[in-house]
Order: C-alpha cells, then sequence, then structure tokens
C-alpha cells in the first residue's frame, strides 16, 4: 500500500494499542504494548506454532506473533472491521484469522486448541472471569499467558497472600470507588494469589509470575486435573434413571 495512503488512514482514527504499523506509520494510540509484548518472552521462532490471541483489539500481539511465523488466529468482541484490525491487517498485507465473539462462548468445540493461548487485558472485563479463564483455558493444549489489572498495591499487606477480587462498580452511576480509567467496561480487580489460584484451578501450572504497579502477568503450562470441577461449574449432570419399583428404595440413585 502507498505509505501517503496508509498514513491518512491511521492518522483518521483513534487507536488502543501504540505501535509503528508499517515503517514510519504509527497509531499512536493509548496504550504500548511493546513493554508486554518483550515480558512475554515467546520464542524468537514461533514457526509452526498456533497461537490464539484473545481479547485482541487493534491487533498488535496477534500481528507480532505472525512477523515470529506463528499460524495466529485472533478472537474479539468487536468485528475486526470495527476494531481496525481489518484495517491494520490491509496496511501489513497480512491476513490472519479473526472471529468475532463473547469470551463467555468460547470453546475449542467451535474453535479448536492451540500451542500457545495469549488473554492479555481480558479477564477484568468479563463479568464472569472464571468461566472467560476457563474458556481461554480450554483453547490451551500446552500455555497459557494471562495478563490482568492486578490490586496488590491497594490490598493492606494481612491480604496480600489472600485470593480476593474486588468488584469494580458502574462508574457512569457509582462514582469514586477506585474504578481504573472510570471504565465502565472494567468489572473486576484481581490480587496476584487469586488470579494464579484461578489459572491453577482452570487446569495450569503457573511458572512465572510477575507483578508490576497495578499489572499482574502469569506464564502457565497444561497440567489438567479440572475436568470434574468445569462440569460442576457449568455443566449439566446426566440423569440416572429409576432402576426399578419406585417404591424399592434401591431403585433410586440420589446424589
Amino acid at each position: 500500500m502507498d505509505a501517503d495512503v496508509a498514513r491518512t488512514l491511521v492518522t483518521a482514527h483513534r487507536w488502543h494499542h501504540d505501535f509503528e504499523v508499517v515503517t514510519g506509520i504509527r497509531t499512536h494510540g493509548a496504550y504500548n504494548p511493546e513493554g508486554l509484548w518483550q515480558a512475554l518472552a515467546l520464542p524468537e521462532d514461533l514457526t509452526g506454532l498456533r497461537v490464539a490471541d484473545v481479547g485482541a483489539s487493534n491487533g498488535y500481539f496477534a500481528f507480532m506473533a505472525r512477523e515470529r511465523g506463528a499460524s495466529v488466529t485472533a478472537f474479539d468482541y468487536r468485528h475486526q472491521d470495527n476494531s481496525g484490525f481489518a484495517l491494520l491487517s490491509l496496511i501489513r498485507g497480512v491476513e490472519i484469522p479473526h472471529h468475532q465473539f463473547n469470551v463467555l462462548d468460547l470453546s475449542p468445540e467451535a474453535y479448536g486448541q492451540f500451542d500457545i493461548v495469549l488473554a492479555l487485558g481480558l479477564l477484568y472485563h468479563a463479568a464472569d472471569p472464571y468461566r472467560a479463564l476457563s474458556n481461554c483455558a480450554g483453547l490451551s493444549a500446552h500455555r497459557l499467558l494471562v495478563e490482568s489489572y492486578c490490586i496488590d498495591h491497594l490490598l493492606p499487606e494481612a491480604l496480600r497472600a489472600e485470593p480476593v477480587m474486588r468488584f469494580l462498580p458502574d462508574p457512569e452511576r457509582f462514582r469514586d470507588q477506585g474504578q481504573p480509567n472510570r471504565d465502565p467496561s472494567n468489572f473486576w480487580g484481581f490480587s496476584s494469589a487469586c488470579l494464579k489460584a484461578m489459572v491453577e484451578d482452570v487446569g495450569f501450572a503457573v511458572d512465572r509470575l510477575q507483578v508490576s504497579g497495578d499489572r499482574v502477568l502469569l506464564d502457565a503450562r497444561r497440567v489438567g486435573g479440572q475436568e470434574r470441577r468445569q462440569m460442576l461449574a457449568y455443566q449439566l449432570i446426566e440423569r440416572l434413571p429409576l432402576a426399578g419399583d419406585p417404591l424399592e428404595p434401591a431403585s433410586w440413585t440420589i446424589f
């Protein structure tokens, strides 16, 4: 694409991710993701690996993983035509599969599994963060990287090691209750201990946990063992019919 055309297209819009789309053309968004990309410490060569970017937004992490050779699939609650993902893909000259979805409906049955799943800046936007995390975990065959808003710095010392969540009410109706950025899409804050416990509960071992200010990053690998827990949380238990005469105690299976 002609550089002047690309620059006109980029500068005509507001962006979330602040990064260089192509040489000399930058989005100048509200959030620079480059430090987090480095902190992920992904291999320089991702050739042959499948990567899911869940909550892709403008697409920085998806584009970077693609540059390293990964087969990338992006997911976001907005259509790619409206999130800027499609426009930046056009400018960069790449095609990355993109699915508009609600994270609470995400499943490996619909999209398959991936070697690496990125769930960055996502969980605190989900009304049901455990289900959102469980769904992201279900996509991962091997590795799960989770980054989120962290409340360790707000907690008294005695609570910092506890699995604590903080509810964030709608800042437009309930003012000055500590909602970060007065963003109505923020629902929860997590202690790092809480997020670690949640990641472990959905079947992963946390190899690295890094807190920086009000953000936390966890790097985890699949170990399994969560199947019964997930069934109890979100599935129905199969009916066991009467085995005989309803007046006989042994005919009933009660649990």
